[in-house]
């Protein structure tokens, strides 16, 4: 749990040093295709997965 929240703190330490550097909305969007990216890989590894849990 204290991982947990260190990294939710490092994050919002970061977020707010990249929100320094970049403008909002290429954030915003760089966000959502990143979170699309990892919600793709999570469904396809996670399929994959239990399809081969034999081996």
């Amino acid at each position: 749990m204290f991982k947990f929240a260190a990294g939710v703190v490092v994050g919002l330490f970061a977020g707010y040093l990249l929100g320094l550097v970049v403008p909002v909305k290429f954030f915003l969007i760089a966000c959502l295709v990143l979170m699309t990216l990892a919600a793709l890989l999570f469904f396809l590894f996670h399929l994959g997965i239990r399809d081969f849990q034999e081996y």
